[in-house]
């Protein structure tokens, strides 16, 4: 069974590939920054190391790619997601993701 902290942690990676598949403008990528920003705006709330932890276990599954750009002496992470992001995000089932409620 698990707990309510792995729930959140699963929705919480479900809203991110989420997120990353309505920015194909982007080509369905987005800095963590930005994420945090999106996913706290979807009532998560979450740190920025939080969303960097998320980013690199999504990347270890292939769901998303991850990418850094020196930027003004820092470092900016980029996600980027996959096929099988986008895959999963759409309702394909993943072990670390939450299924999609069905639309209606």
């Amino acid at each position: 069974m698990s707990s309510l902290t792995e729930d959140f942690a699963k929705d919480r990676r479900l809203v991110i590939l989420r997120l990353l598949s309505e920015v194909p403008a982007t080509n369905y990528s987005l800095s963590a920054s930005m994420l945090t920003k999106a996913v706290s705006r979807m009532r998560h709330a979450v740190y920025d190391d939080t969303i960097a932890a998320d980013i690199v276990m999504l990347e270890q599954h292939g769901l998303v790619r991850r990418e850094e750009e020196p930027h003004n002496g820092k470092t900016l992470v980029f996600a980027t997601l996959t096929r099988l992001g986008l895959d999963v995000a759409n309702g394909r089932p993943h072990p670390i993701v939450d299924q999609p409620s069905p639309k209606f």
